[in-house]
């Protein structure tokens, strides 16, 4: 938590330093906001597996600095509420959302099952092309010989994938019982920019100055989103889930 924090103080100048002399090529673009949502194939009766499951909010795992800026926040904050949904539906009894373990009580530690984390690993990336916009400045034909200024505007392509990484813990002690990484493909997306910069912007600088890209992410992670929650869906297995909870609850008792 304080690295994500270092790193917010250390990043949010090169965010935004675009934005201060960013200018629309076009007519301003409004900015959409991602609309993250799952609905669960099928729902067993709540609480039938009599299984009550910790679930700590799911983070990102690394340090990017498009984590730090929508749409990437909204995901994860709405993969929360969908994988109580989700874990619900296959017939479990959900405590929390956690912010961390450390939030719970003694008396939710011993009436539950195990703890599941979950950590989000996209490794979102982008090609970048600048496009070079020259101009003549009337301030620099008089200062300068060369009484020209180049802005540059932006397309390219945009991919992310990676694993959602799911940690299961003994309630109490948190003991590691279990982990499964579940591996997402890759997706690729072109994209054009919106905006002209002086410099040239870092993806994360875009997502905040430019609702052109900004829009074209949330549209491609909207998607990309039920996708990786539909491949959970698939992964959890309430049988297996029942393993677990009898080596958590064992891991317990010898670590009391």
């Amino acid at each position: 938590m304080k690295k994500a924090i270092y790193l917010l103080i250390f990043i949010t100048p090169f965010i935004f330093q675009g934005c201060s002399s960013s200018k629309s090529l076009i007519k301003e673009v409004v900015k959409v906001p991602a609309k993250f949502e799952y609905t669960p194939p099928t729902k067993a009766p709540i609480g039938g597996t009599n299984m009550t499951i910790v679930l700590v909010k799911p983070m990102f795992v690394s340090e990017n600095p498009e984590y730090l800026v929508d749409p990437f926040p909204e995901m994860a904050e709405s993969m929360s509420n969908d994988f109580e949904e989700l874990l619900s539906a296959k017939g479990f009894t959900i405590r929390g959302p956690f912010k961390t373990r450390d939030e719970m009580v003694y008396t939710e530690k011993v009436n539950s099952s195990f703890i599941l984390e979950i950590q989000i690993d996209l490794n979102p990336e982008s090609s970048v092309e600048l496009i070079e916009h020259t101009k003549t400045s009337v301030a620099l034909m008089l200062l300068a010989s060369e009484p020209f200024v180049s802005t540059y505007s932006t397309k390219g392509s945009i991919a992310f994938g990676g694993n959602l990484i799911l940690t299961a813990l003994s309630p109490q002690y948190g003991e590691k019982i279990w982990k499964k990484s579940i591996a997402l493909d890759r997706v690729v997306f072109p994209y054009v920019g919106t905006v002209e910069y002086q410099t040239s912007p870092i993806l994360a600088g875009q997502l905040v100055c430019d609702n052109g890209v900004y829009n074209t992410v949330a549209r491609e992670i909207e998607k990309f989103y039920a996708y990786a929650l539909d491949v959970v869906w698939k992964q959890i297995d309430p049988e297996e889930m029942k393993i677990i909870e009898k080596q958590a609850k064992e891991a317990d008792r010898k670590s009391n």
